[in-house]
């Protein structure tokens, strides 16, 4: 019985070691503080040269050398950010229009910080909007002759608005639809926010539930990255269309509801969007059949 008992403890610190090495050589690290600051907001216009510093800190009690590369973010639909990494030179972006005095490859003394002047070059073309760069630094650290050798890597966002003449964004409501949830037995509002503008921006959104010209309730829509992060509004990205839900805490009844929407986006107030759905016995709205009309006829603009 000990003799079993041995077996097994030891297979199983064994299975755990060797999980642990893998996370070891899989997992990022981050190096604390190595890069500051942590974001960088620029706002500029077509042809200027904008400055800004980054500083790294070496820690250690021996040189360290580093390497630079860029990747910026993505979101999807609900409304979460994916960092895209650039793979390759010929790869063209607003990390194209960043100039380091330090080159991409540097070194830094032991306990040793390093202050790097970077420099924006603003194109005259293709440049209005929002663009964000994270700048990384991978601190490679000396190779061991046994055991994992680990490369630390630490950044800095660069988030670039490029403003040209004040428009009001261009943006539209689609298909609002109220469905029950099976499980909880609650209404949600379903509607689609779609930012036609080149520019990143805060949405504030809200819908005002009316049945028989009686208020029944008003509802918050956000994504679901920002109901998760339990914020007022939602962070929505140049291009991007974007899922909004909110929740209908009364119970409908069978019948026709007034939808009025209302908001404003990146500090511009929003026209007001209005619609009747029909609600049904099972306590949804019942969808029209669009497919025999014009695009133009669906989009409703918020111009």
């Amino acid at each position: 019985m000990n003799s079993n008992r041995l077996n097994k403890t030891t297979a199983s610190y064994t299975i755990f070691t060797l999980l642990w090495t893998a996370l070891l050589i899989t997992l990022p690290i981050n190096s604390t503080a190595s890069v500051s600051p942590p974001r960088i907001k620029i706002e500029a216009k077509p042809r200027d040269k904008m400055s800004f510093n980054i500083e790294v800190k070496n820690k250690h009690d021996s040189p360290r050398s580093y390497k630079v590369s860029y990747s910026y973010y993505i979101q999807d639909q609900d409304g979460y950010q994916k960092e895209v990494k650039v793979e390759s030179d010929s790869q063209t972006g607003p990390w194209n229009w960043i100039k380091l005095d330090s080159g991409q490859n540097f070194k830094i003394a032991s306990k040793e910080n390093l202050s790097i002047n970077g420099i924006l070059n603003i194109p005259s073309r293709n440049s209005l909007g929002f663009h964000n760069v994270l700048l990384t630094v991978t601190e490679f650290t000396p190779r061991k002759k046994a055991g994992v050798t680990l490369n630390y890597a630490s950044g800095s966002l660069i988030e670039l608005t490029v403003a040209g003449s004040k428009k009001r964004p261009k943006t539209a409501l689609l298909n609002p639809v109220i469905k029950m949830n099976k499980e909880s037995g609650v209404n949600i509002v379903h509607l689609d926010f779609d930012n036609q503008s080149p520019y990143k921006g805060r949405l504030f959104l809200e819908m005002h539930l009316r049945h028989n010209k009686r208020l029944i309730a008003k509802i918050p829509l956000l994504t679901e990255q920002s109901q998760k992060s339990e914020q007022p509004y939602s962070s929505i990205f140049p291009k991007n269309l974007v899922k909004l839900t909110g929740e209908i805490d009364k119970t409908l009844e069978p019948g026709d509801y007034e939808i009025r929407i209302t908001g404003q986006f990146n500090g511009v107030r929003l026209r007001t969007f209005n619609q009747t759905l029909t609600i049904d016995e099972s306590g949804q709205s019942v969808i029209e059949d669009n497919s025999d009309k014009p695009l133009s006829t669906l989009l409703k603009p918020q111009q």
